[in-house]
């Protein structure tokens, strides 16, 4: 069973986030864990070794969140686990310093259709039709 982190500060977004993987339905099968700081985000990645963590750069603090990426980078046992930012800044692709270290980015406010794309590819999971229809996707 897969097992995505979602590490913001505001519970706005993790509702929305949460909310979001259940649509995937239950045949997903996705265990979803919260964080609302980078120290609790450290914590739980290291102790639940989530398949996926979607983090806030700027939890609590302009770039918490980066600082939580480098210190899971530098832990051997989950250096390797896969962390997309979540950022309201404009990701420039000529310049993508903000995000340097992380595996893929989001933008704030969340396009729902691009995440359900990446996130049901990253994870193997197989999008339900009626979800598909209802948001468009080919």
């Amino acid at each position: 069973m897969p097992k995505v982190l979602i590490a913001d500060d505001k519970i706005e977004n993790r509702y929305v986030l949460i909310n979001f993987f259940k649509l995937l339905g239950p045949d997903a099968g996705i265990e979803i864990i919260e964080s609302s700081s980078a120290a609790e985000a450290i914590e739980k990645i290291i102790e639940e070794k989530p398949s996926l963590v979607l983090m806030d750069i700027n939890m609590e603090t302009n770039d918490a969140g980066i600082f939580a990426l480098k210190s899971i980078r530098s832990t051997p046992e989950v250096a390797d686990t896969q962390i997309w930012a979540l950022t309201a800044k404009i990701i420039n692709s000529q310049d993508t310093s903000g995000i340097k270290g992380f595996d893929d980015y989001i933008m704030k406010p969340f396009d729902l259709v691009e995440l359900l794309i990446k996130a049901s590819k990253f994870l193997n999971i197989e999008i339900p039709e009626k979800l598909k229809q209802r948001m468009g996707i080919k």
